[in-house]
């Protein structure tokens, strides 16, 4: 499957600060949603938008999007912000043909080639598949006493 970003709905008790260490063997997350790096990267801009926590800092501080290469913390506050956008994105990709191409990230030419634009190949069931769970996990987050805790690449 390459790189993904994994999200787990906890309870509000958890210990966030090192959740992260113990997740394979953590029977404390309550359900999972796995999105592939580069729909990750296609939408980051947008995720910016989603107020957050990082766990990884002293204090819990709070700030915008997701750490991308760390964990990332979302609370009930954060879900309205996520709801919106993660049902845009699938919205818009409910319209897409059954495989299609997006732009990807600008690649450096090296001395003989010119640069160029990765062109990413992309399954739209698969995609509304994750967008939907990632749905499912915020509408929880939004009804009760949870976090969303996302670890990053």
């Amino acid at each position: 499957m390459g790189l993904s970003h994994e999200f787990y709905l906890i309870s509000s008790t958890t210990d966030t600060k090192y959740f992260w260490m113990h997740m394979e063997n953590n029977e404390s997350f309550i359900d999972k949603a796995i999105i592939h790096d580069d729909l990750v990267l296609y939408m980051m801009d947008t995720l910016n938008w989603i107020p957050s926590k990082n766990p990884g800092k002293e204090g819990n501080p709070t700030s915008h999007g997701i750490n991308y290469w760390g964990v990332t913390l979302f609370d009930k506050q954060s879900s309205e912000s996520l709801l919106g956008i993660f049902n845009s994105w699938r919205d818009l990709f409910k319209n897409a043909i059954p495989t299609f191409e997006l732009t990807g990230n600008f690649v450096e030419g090296d001395d003989d080639q010119e640069g160029h634009y990765e062109k990413l190949k992309l399954n739209r069931d698969e995609v509304l598949k994750q967008l939907d769970k990632m749905i499912s996990l915020v509408e929880r987050l939004a009804g009760g006493d949870f976090y969303l805790y996302h670890c990053g690449i």
